[in-house]
């Protein structure tokens, strides 16, 4: 077995304890021969302190551990290494990492050897201490990013896209890449583009900050860094989004709060289904749901006499033929949706159906969860049910009545009034064919996150519409 031998002393005493470095290496060399090991190389740094690891010995030792270039490693105590705990604590892990053999010539009275139990109980428990300070020291480190990050202060190793730093480490606007960033959000909001289409489009005239080409990911990551806001921001990579710090910045943003917001809203919505996820020209894309099944209606073009026609087909109808929806074209469903605005006051409540109290129905379903709750009691008793199956039900009777309470409070409360959107869709509806279809998408998915439609026997209605 390959084996290394690392001496050390410190600057301010050369024969620190009576063991110079002379010393260390004859104890060294004896206890090699003794464990029968193979020589591979000395490593020694005299006269340097041991606070960290930043010293060319030990770095090269280290090196070539991680190579594999020998097998055992032989030191005079571990305070040779280094006399930083956290240093000592992460060099154990790696020595358990690496299953390198770790032999201790005077640690307190006992020499170790990680080969022999006492030694395997050695690193074991090392081991553990080195768990406990690591997850000790990030989160002393955390909470001081943390609290900066509160202060305004700024966590950014390297500028964005659209930026780069002045010799005080502010943000200052690099115009060029600026222009970029802002077509990257125009593009989005104002085009309807997913970010595929967009990669593909900024792939034709530039590169990211990098140098590189732009994907998905690239563009994801210019429209939801608050940065181009104009805030300070701050997340560790295991806190939820929503936990993110935000506080203001000094620098110039790039885009306005209003549009950064609009691409968080977006993204939300596509992400809940509410909105189309793809370039598609298709005005309702990822809206319109089926009132049979609840697929999706997915947009369709068809040809006659040279003039394209859009209409819409339910995804399980013609892919799967598990429903019998039948198709709505594009025209009937403006008329539809304009219809059913006319008939619903403030409160978005349709005239033609019954007023759904809330309160009410919540009441009559807990009624009824009562109720089954007690026979199934009744029938435990009577020994008609067995226990396992009487936790089952109940379990699943309290996740069904936790479905429907987060049902009615996700329920969004609508931001556009109703006399707007009416405005809206007349206007839309009377220029319907004036408008480019990217445009009218963007318009239509503006207002609207979902519209549900059923044809009964006495046509088309909409039995539920979800607003902005």
């Amino acid at each position: 077995m390959r084996a290394a031998i690392y001496t050390r002393v410190s600057s301010n005493m050369q024969a620190e304890d009576g063991f110079s470095l002379e010393a260390q290496h004859d104890i060294l060399m004896e206890l090699l021969e003794r464990k029968g090991l193979e020589l591979y190389r000395v490593y020694s740094d005299p006269g340097v302190s041991g606070k960290t690891f930043k010293r060319p010995g030990v770095q090269a030792m280290i090196a070539d551990m991680k190579a594999g270039r020998f097998e055992a490693l032989l030191i005079h105590k571990l305070d040779r290494l280094s006399r930083n705990l956290g240093d000592l604590y992460a060099f154990v892990e790696l020595i358990n990492k690496l299953d390198v053999r770790l032999i201790i010539a005077a640690q307190g009275t006992e020499e170790i050897d990680t080969r022999s139990p006492m030694g395997k109980a050695f690193l074991f428990f090392s081991g553990i201490w080195a768990q406990i300070y690591l997850e000790n020291l990030r989160e002393e480190t955390l909470k001081g990013l943390t609290k900066k990050a509160q202060k305004g202060g700024k966590h950014m190793s390297r500028p964005p896209l659209g930026y780069t730093f002045d010799d005080r480490y502010n943000l200052v606007v690099v115009e060029e890449e600026a222009k970029l960033v802002r077509e990257v959000f125009d593009l989005y909001l104002n085009r309807g583009w997913g970010v595929t289409k967009i990669a593909k489009y900024m792939n034709e005239f530039s590169t990211t900050k990098e140098g590189g080409k732009w994907d998905n990911k690239s563009v994801r990551n210019v429209l939801t860094n608050p940065t181009y806001a104009g805030y300070n921001h701050f997340k560790p990579a295991h806190w939820p989004e929503e936990s993110r710090i935000l506080t203001e910045g000094q620098h110039v943003p790039l885009v306005s709060k209003e549009d950064f917001e609009r691409v968080k809203q977006f993204r939300s919505r596509r992400a809940a289904g509410y909105m189309s996820r793809r370039s598609f020209i298709y005005a309702y894309s990822g809206i319109v749901k089926c009132g049979q099944c609840g697929a999706t209606y997915a947009g369709n073009t068809s040809v006659h006499n040279g003039r394209e026609y859009r209409s819409y087909r339910c995804l399980n109808q013609y892919a799967k033929k598990t429903c019998d929806a039948p198709s709505i074209s594009e025209r009937m469903l403006n008329q539809l949706v304009f219809d059913h605005l006319q008939l619903i006051d403030d409160g978005f409540q349709s005239k033609k159906s019954k007023k759904r109290n809330t309160q009410t129905d919540i009441q009559k379903e807990v009624e009824k969860s009562n109720r089954r709750r007690k026979n199934w009691m009744l029938a435990l008793g009577d020994g008609k049910l067995s226990a396992e199956d009487y936790a089952m039900l109940i379990e699943e009777e309290d996740a069904r009545m936790r479905a429907l309470y987060e049902q009615i409070q996700d329920r969004p409360e609508p931001s556009i009034p109703v006399e707007e959107l009416r405005k809206m869709m007349k206007s839309l509806k009377e220029d319907w064919d004036l408008i480019e279809p990217e445009t009218q998408k963007q318009l239509i998915q503006s207002m609207f996150q979902k519209i549900v439609i059923l044809k009964g026997k006495d046509g088309w209605e909409i039995t539920d519409l979800l607003t902005v």
